[in-house]
């Protein structure tokens, strides 16, 4: 459900256009409705959004696992790249009281990001959440940093 595919993350850096990407959502995996969800992840952290949405956590193997992939994406971009890491949450249900708060495997992504990506692509860690306006105001700064040398 609402899968982007093998190819995100791959447009922008292949064309050199300036890019900062994040982690919004990573704690998570999308399925359709609650009966939707295959039996072999019975057992896990579900948030069911609405009737046609159910959420799944992400484990820490998994995010460590989608960290390594994304870096590699980033690494192989030929513009300029930030990746900002939101280090007090990726998502609206990532935060302490919400259903997906897990600080360990938020950390298997940050240590798989901070560890696979190149010293080409510009580390932008934060100790706000990602929908706080201060982490918005700093990826915009950087993007807009990003452009103007561009012109």
């Amino acid at each position: 459900v609402l899968s982007a595919g093998p190819d995100r993350l791959d447009a922008a850096g292949a064309a050199g256009i300036p890019q900062v990407v994040s982690t919004g959502a990573l704690d998570m995996v999308n399925f359709g409705p609650r009966d939707s969800v295959p039996e072999e992840f019975e057992g896990r952290r579900f948030h069911v959004h609405n009737p046609q949405v159910t959420l799944m956590r992400t484990t820490p193997e998994e995010n460590a696992e989608l960290g390594r992939i994304v870096s590699e994406k980033l690494n192989a971009a030929t513009g300029p790249t930030a990746l900002a890491l939101p280090l007090a949450g990726v998502s609206m249900l990532d935060v302490e009281g919400e259903d997906f708060h897990g600080p360990e495997a938020d950390q298997a992504l940050f240590d798989a990001l901070g560890e696979g990506i190149d010293d080409d692509v510009e580390l932008l860690e934060t100790d706000t959440h990602l929908n706080d306006e201060e982490f918005a105001r700093a990826i915009a700064a950087k993007l807009d940093e990003y452009m103007r040398e561009g012109e």
